[in-house]
């Protein structure tokens, strides 16, 4: 002892030459670990003639130690739990001591017994890492304990695992007595229909429509809002009678057992029957009135033991001809002419027309009732004049005059089965169709003035209608004094009758051209005067 102890002091002179901190430390501490700086501290943390420094590390670091023995976190599932492994020190005041491998990024968590799923996985870690998360007693303690740093911004220790330790309860504790991941998954919060069986978890099955229906639609009460997410109550509902959510349509007329009628399959299905039977009424129903919804004609209170009259159908529907067949000796019910299969078409049909002022034919039998029977949007049925113009508007405007006021009316020229059909004998006119004029069309003649067609007062000239090719050469004259409606071309024109040069001798077989040519000054062929003295044709210079 008395060696060793020589060996000490004798060491201790030898190095009081130099700096003992720069022979002896490989370095300054880290920050968390700057207390312990100084040779007089170094046995706090080392053990003489040991490399390991786990033992003195968990005489300090004890929550970590705890874990180990309760076999519990990342630590404790390490085969080597030699912390230097992990944790380097001396390296400088500002030196991160966690080493990660490969990379804290890259970080395997299912090695700390609790892994990330869904939407866990890639979030930062010191988005759950926080201090305001920490929950367990021994980490606060041990901050408590080391106010030197910051225990609680450095730890990865002291989480919860459930899911209110993180995230705030948006239900307010409506389900405290269960898991958040009996309704909830990772993946998506909200897929909770996925999840949730309403038939196992509540003490109401959804059954028949009811499965149908959003959460939403019988869950309308909220939670107050938390942050950006507001959920609806889900407990404490009634639900013992239909009408607790269910509005009663027949107002207690049939008392609170809605089931005796109906079934939670659909609320139109009886249960007896099928289907309500109206026909025990007072009032079967026939024909459209089957497909009219009950509170259609059901629509005051305890209206379902009806009182009121149903004799007649202005009891429920109003008059669509607005009394015009509500006159003195005259049976006026709807069913004369309409029944309930259909207030369209009517009964009413041709042979019942017939016997009117305006019996149907021709076209009008194609008519639907409405093209006449309605007029700016209202029912007409009855007309002081049945003439054409009562309904339609005349294109001719005040022409033809005297046959309207003669009584003749539209019916001179047209008649009901084609209005294209004319009865119209043009031969009968001041100018009758012959020849060419009867092959060509009414609109070559009759064309559009104001948007009006002419046909009466028109010009029967041929110059109304023809171009003058002659350009006024025989304006003295009329056209047929040389032409005919049979052809334009003249076929025996009398030169010796009409003109002052008979063609007689040779001149009879010149052919017109050589003596009647184009001049460009009239535009058309000269035709008179023509010079005619011999001369003016003929050059007798060279005559032999």
């Amino acid at each position: 002892m008395r060696q060793h102890t020589s060996y000490l002091i004798a060491m201790f002179v030898m190095l009081l030459a130099i700096p003992l901190n720069a022979q002896l430390s490989p370095g300054p501490l880290a920050l968390a670990h700057s207390d312990f700086s100084g040779l007089s501290n170094c046995l706090k943390c080392h053990t003489v003639g040991s490399k390991d420094l786990t033992p003195k590390c968990l005489e300090c670091h004890t929550p970590i130690q705890k874990r180990i023995t309760q076999k519990q976190g990342f630590h404790s599932q390490l085969e080597d739990q030699t912390c230097v492994l992990c944790h380097s020190d001396h390296i400088g005041n500002d030196f991160e001591m966690i080493h990660w491998d490969p990379s804290q990024k890259d970080f395997d968590h299912s090695q700390t017994g609790y892994e990330l799923e869904g939407k866990h996985i890639g979030l930062d870690c010191r988005t759950c890492h926080a201090n305001n998360f920490i929950m367990a007693e021994d980490i606060l303690e041990y901050a408590k304990k080391y106010l030197a740093t910051d225990v609680l911004k450095s730890t990865f220790l002291g989480l919860g695992t459930n899911c209110v330790d993180c995230h705030e309860d948006v239900h307010k504790e409506e389900f405290k007595e269960q898991s958040c991941d009996a309704c909830h998954v990772p993946q998506d919060w909200l897929k909770v229909t996925e999840t949730f069986d309403h038939q196992k978890q509540t003490k109401f099955p959804l059954l028949g429509a009811h499965e149908k229906v959003k959460c939403e639609d019988c869950h309308t009460e909220q939670q107050p809002k938390v942050g950006d997410f507001q959920v609806h109550r889900f407990g404490g509902l009634k639900f013992d009678l239909c009408t607790d959510c269910h509005e009663d349509k027949h107002k207690g007329a049939f008392g609170q057992d809605c089931l005796e009628c109906h079934t939670e399959s659909s609320f139109k299905i009886s249960k007896q029957t099928g289907s309500f039977d109206h026909d025990k009424t007072r009032y079967p129903l026939t024909g459209l009135h089957n497909q009219v919804k009950c509170e259609t004609c059901h629509t005051e209170k305890e209206q379902y033991k009806l009182r009121s009259s149903f004799d007649a159908c202005s009891d429920c529907h109003s008059d669509h001809h607005e009394g015009a067949f509500q006159k003195a000796r005259r049976t006026s019910e709807c069913d004369q002419c309409h029944s309930t299969k259909g207030f369209s078409p009517a009964l009413f049909g041709i042979s019942h027309h017939k016997k009117t002022r305006f019996p149907l034919i021709g076209a009008h039998l194609a008519q639907p009732c409405f093209v006449c029977h309605i007029q700016n949007t209202k029912p007409i049925y009855n007309w002081e004049s049945v003439a054409c113009e009562s309904c339609h508007e005349t294109i001719h405007g005040v022409q033809f005059a005297s046959y309207m006021n003669s009584g003749q009316g539209c019916e001179s020229c047209h008649q009901a089965s084609d209005w294209t059909e004319l009865l119209f004998d043009h031969q009968e006119t001041k100018f009758p169709l012959r020849d060419r004029h009867s092959e060509i069309d009414c609109g070559d003649c009759h064309k559009p003035q104001d948007t009006i067609v002419q046909y009466e007062n028109l010009n029967s000239s041929c110059g109304s209608c023809h171009l003058d090719a002659h350009q006024k050469q025989f304006s003295e004259k009329t056209c047929d004094a040389c032409h005919s409606s049979a052809s334009w071309t003249i076929l025996n024109f009398n030169h010796t009758d009409h003109t002052q040069f008979p063609l007689d001798g040779q001149h009879k077989d010149v052919a017109c051209g050589k003596c009647h040519k184009y001049e460009s000054e009239i535009e058309t062929i000269r035709f008179k005067p023509v010079a005619h003295r011999c001369q003016d044709c003929h050059s007798f210079g060279e005559f032999r």
